[in-house]
């Protein structure tokens, strides 16, 4: 198992959308302009804590998101208002793993279809990161 943070708030990877070029060629947009630089410091971080090939095999990742609360769920006095959620709602958890997993893939394994286990949250907390988890077979 390996296991390491990347501090920040995530990025969630949305749909890509084509845009026409005047010369008529079509190139895909990803919808939001955050999620190539968390991607990259996933990436990075990655590197640092997995030195070996690419993973072979079947994979399972463990991977929580931790979000820092708007201040609109907080009172002056900073008590979390009644009413408030005790999770984010958004972004979306299902496009946060599709960065992570897009940003592992060639560093921790060689391509995200070899995941085949799942855990994830999102939660509230004192600072915004992602703790990522992974498991294989050929990982020590």
């Amino acid at each position: 198992m390996i296991e390491f943070h990347v501090p920040g708030a995530a990025a969630p990877q949305g749909s890509k959308r084509p845009i026409k070029l005047r010369n008529g060629r079509v190139v895909l947009l990803e919808s939001s302009a955050r999620v190539k630089p968390y991607r990259a410091v996933v990436a990075l971080a990655a590197r640092q804590a997995w030195s070996g090939a690419p993973a072979a095999g079947e994979v399972t990742l463990d991977v929580a998101f931790t979000f820092l609360r708007p201040k609109s769920h907080l009172t002056r006095s900073g008590a979390i208002r009644a009413g408030a959620p005790a999770a984010p709602g958004r972004p979306d958890l299902d496009k946060l793993l599709r960065a992570v997993g897009d940003a592992l893939t060639g560093i921790v394994y060689a391509d995200d279809s070899q995941v085949t286990g799942l855990i994830a949250t999102k939660a509230y907390g004192a600072s915004s990161g992602t703790r990522i988890r992974v498991w294989a077979a050929d990982i020590a």
